[in-house]
């Protein structure tokens, strides 16, 4: 029997990505903070039900902004990467933000990254739910840069398990950074965004790493939002429970598609919520929050943040560039060829300072046909000029409409003076943009 399978068959009637969710703001710490009873007390030590076997190799490193720790039975093992590259070795693997270094942990109120893995069931995500109860720690000694990881956990079979097991840090310890906690699963916070109108502001808060303002609410796993009167703003705690300012707290799971309120605005009543909200503006696109909500359903968020958010208005520059069969090229040159009243060309090229078509013709530079009527009249596809005079060529291939379906792309143009806007594609093989000036050709 390998040494970790206690791991899955305890946890095989869990999914392995299901989504931990309990939030608790208390958690067991002992008075001196060492730590307390139930936890192997052999070192390198993994225990089953009260037998022990050895721990072959541990590795502590980080992994974003967590503290990465890596245990296994097989002393063979050289490296961290070498484990979560096999298949054929066992580990279970913890994953820690900084500011929860050295203490007791209770798994059941606040869920942690712990992974398992043998070769023959994959990787299993140990969750709440597997659990009756369980609790660990990593402690970190910054003198030395050791790392111990100690775990005890009951399974809801009535397996008994536990690891004690250090390493020393391969890499500098993290910094504590901003974080969101729902249901006692704390998570970094990758993107925050705001939004200042009539006097509120909005604030919104993922654990997601997104871009925009349209990722977060169509691709985050979730978010909280929390809207609040300006003159509120003034670093200083508010009970959601008694305040008259006008103030909302709105957490969205993208995943389900459910939307949790509390407020005293319209739409958001409070529903039996209560909780305390925090936020001051430090500076222009900088804010401090500390935002605590538990939601009338009994859900818990908070979140603690310093820094700078993103505008929801703000929209990412897309560079000038096509990229053709895997390979991209910057625009450096482009031309609009209006001199056919009915049918205008475009060339562009990563050879710079072209300035005649014949130069971008000489150049094998990439070349778009197009009905005039088609400038600044919105997208259009090859399927809308079954004639052909919608078409792109490029490196000895035409693409272009065909009946039997085998080449499809679409076109959207706009030129105003000498300013240009083009994106086009073949959803595929081939595409590009390019926003600002262009050399007209008449």
């Amino acid at each position: 029997m390998k040494t970790l399978r206690f791991f899955y068959a305890a946890v095989a009637a869990v999914a392995a990505v299901a989504a931990m969710t309990s939030c608790q703001e208390d958690n067991p710490v002992t008075p001196d903070g060492g730590a307390s009873g139930d936890y192997p007390e052999t070192p390198m030590t993994f225990t089953v039900d009260g037998t022990e076997s050895p721990v072959g190799k541990a590795f502590a490193d980080t992994y974003e902004d967590y503290v990465l720790f890596l245990a296994s039975p097989d002393a063979s093992v050289a490296t961290w990467a070498d484990a979560v590259g096999s298949d054929d070795i066992e580990y279970v693997q913890v994953l820690v933000l900084p500011q929860n270094l050295g203490r007791d942990i209770d798994l059941k109120a606040e869920p942690q990254g712990i992974y398992c893995w043998d070769n023959e069931t994959g990787t299993s995500k140990i969750s709440a739910e597997s659990l009756v109860s369980g609790k660990m720690r990593l402690d970190y000694d910054e003198a030395t840069g050791n790392c111990t990881l100690l775990m005890s956990l009951e399974f809801t079979d009535g397996t008994k398990v536990g690891v004690n097991a250090s390493a020393v840090l391969s890499a500098a310890l993290p910094g504590e950074g901003n974080t969101i906690t729902c249901n006692g699963e704390q998570n970094p916070v990758r993107a925050a965004f705001y939004l200042e109108a009539e006097g509120m502001t909005y604030l919104y808060f993922t654990r997601s790493e997104v871009y925009t303002f349209d990722e977060l609410t169509d691709m985050a796993l979730d978010y909280m939002c929390v809207i609040l009167a300006d003159e509120a703003m003034t670093g200083d705690d508010i009970d959601i429970t008694s305040t008259d300012m006008p103030f909302a707290a709105i957490f969205v799971d993208n995943y389900t598609g459910d939307m949790l309120t509390a407020g005293n605005m319209e739409d958001y009543p409070l529903d039996g919520a209560t909780g305390t909200i925090n936020i001051q503006k430090t500076a222009e696109e900088e804010y401090a929050a500390s935002i605590s909500v538990t939601f009338g359903d009994g859900t818990a968020v908070s979140v603690d943040f310093e820094g700078k958010c993103v505008s929801v208005d703000y929209v990412p520059e897309e560079p000038n560039e096509f990229t053709c069969f895997g390979a991209t090229e910057a625009i450096n040159s482009i031309i609009v060829d209006k001199s056919d009243e009915t049918s205008w060309h475009i060339y562009l090229t990563a050879t710079p300072d072209l300035t005649t078509v014949q130069e971008f013709i000489e150049d094998w530079a990439l070349h778009i046909t197009a009905p005039a009527e088609l400038f600044n009249a919105g997208a259009a596809g090859f399927s809308n000029y079954k004639d052909g005079s919608l078409k792109f060529e490029y490196d000895g291939k035409t693409w272009k409409y065909e009946e039997d379906g085998s080449s499809v792309g679409s076109l959207e143009v706009y030129l105003d003076g000498d300013q240009l806007e083009l994106d086009f594609t073949t959803y595929g093989d081939l595409e590009g943009h390019y926003s600002g000036t262009t050399i007209i050709a008449e």
